[in-house]
């Protein structure tokens, strides 16, 4: 009998153990369960920040501002809150807490966070108008150097030094243009090898034209025609960024922080532009004709000629590699002004930013 009961106790030891044991192991098991989801979720924060990043609203923040978005999916058992810091000019913290419910002792907290740098393209032209080989230039037209903002623009810092008017490296040829009275800058016209080096028109600083380019969200095929250029919005008022077409708008709209990057495709193409408006970085592969009533804010870098006729308008500066070997002409009633308030907004919002190059990521307890 009592080595039954002896057995029995035994036993029953045993069970115990084995049940406190396999209890053990569920809390171990749940708790890092949850604890898993609230880093997955604070990781989620991170890398929805990146893809949704927007450089015109966050460019607006003042150095050690801060902005948070709370990202909520409770029902699912989970919430994020990101929050992110300007520390400088150029860089950026990125803080996520995800916060997990249902493990054992009721939450789990994870908190990680990242350091970006924003990558704003140079473009070191030493003119409005910069070209490369033979060009022509008269009629009405006024190219001009000296540092203006586009019509309407309010916000923008002191004027910069002013260019020249147009800067070459072929031959010029004023075309109904007594005195280079078509001309205006510091000189009106300047013979410089920047205009014939190619870099000048491909390399931007950190960047070039491979690396900004394919941040482009407007891009047209060879021989695609851009029609209607101009502002849209939505049916609540609100800029319809999605619509191809849609290249900006003026001051005051819903589109005034519209600032994207157009790639037209096909170095034997030419895009030709003869009416609407639009602002950003206007990059065309091929040849560029401005035939009518156009007007654009911010940089154009065209690897062919740039041909315009018309009343075309751009503030902002202008870049044609002629890669074609063929004349640039300006020509018309066309009026090229230096902005470099257009340039500097079209630059700063180009490129998302890019994780830093060493211990960008990191985890906060």
């Amino acid at each position: 009998m009592a080595t039954a009961l002896g057995g029995l106790v035994i036993i029953g030891v045993l069970i115990a153990g084995v049940f406190f044991t396999s209890n053990q192991e569920l809390r171990v098991g749940t708790n890092t369960f949850v604890q898993e989801r609230a880093f997955r979720a604070a990781e989620f924060g991170l890398n929805t920040t990146l893809a949704s990043w927007s450089n015109a609203s966050l460019l607006q923040l003042p150095i050690g501002g801060t902005t948070q978005t709370v990202y909520d999916s409770s029902a699912k058992g989970w919430r994020d809150t990101v929050t992110i810091t300007r520390l400088n000019a150029t860089t950026f913290l990125i803080g996520s807490t995800g916060t997990a419910f249902g493990g054992i002792q009721g939450s789990a907290r994870r908190r990680t966070a990242l350091l970006v740098r924003s990558s704003v393209p140079k473009f070191d032209w030493p003119g409005a108008l910069t070209v490369r080989g033979d060009s022509k230039a008269g009629g009405s037209s006024l190219i001009t150097g000296f540092d203006a903002n586009p019509p309407g623009w309010t916000s923008c810092p002191p004027s910069a030094d002013t260019l020249a008017g147009i800067a070459f490296d072929g031959a010029l040829t004023m075309v109904g243009c007594p005195g280079n009275t078509c001309l205006a800058g510091a000189p009106p016209a300047l013979t410089t090898a920047d205009a014939a080096d190619t870099a000048t028109y491909f390399e931007y600083g950190d960047e070039n034209w491979s690396t900004v380019t394919k941040y482009a969200s407007k891009i047209y095929d060879p021989g695609e025609k851009a029609t209607s250029v101009g502002p849209k919005l939505n049916p609540d008022g609100s800029c319809d960024y999605a619509w191809k077409h849609n290249w900006g708008g003026p001051a005051g709209g819903a589109c005034e922080n519209h600032f994207p990057i157009i790639y037209a495709k096909g170095p034997t193409s030419t895009l030709s532009l003869t009416s609407g408006s639009g602002q950003g970085i206007l990059f065309v592969e091929g040849n560029l004709e401005l035939a009518g009533n156009f007007s654009f804010n911010g940089p154009i870098v065209v690897r062919g000629t740039i041909s315009s006729k018309g009343t075309n308008v751009v503030n902002g500066a202008l870049a044609a590699a002629n890669l074609s070997g063929g004349t640039n002409s300006v020509l018309g009633t066309a009026l090229i002004t230096y902005s470099s308030c257009a340039v500097n907004k079209a630059l700063e919002t180009a490129i998302p930013p890019k994780r830093i190059v060493e211990r960008a990521w990191m985890e906060v307890f």
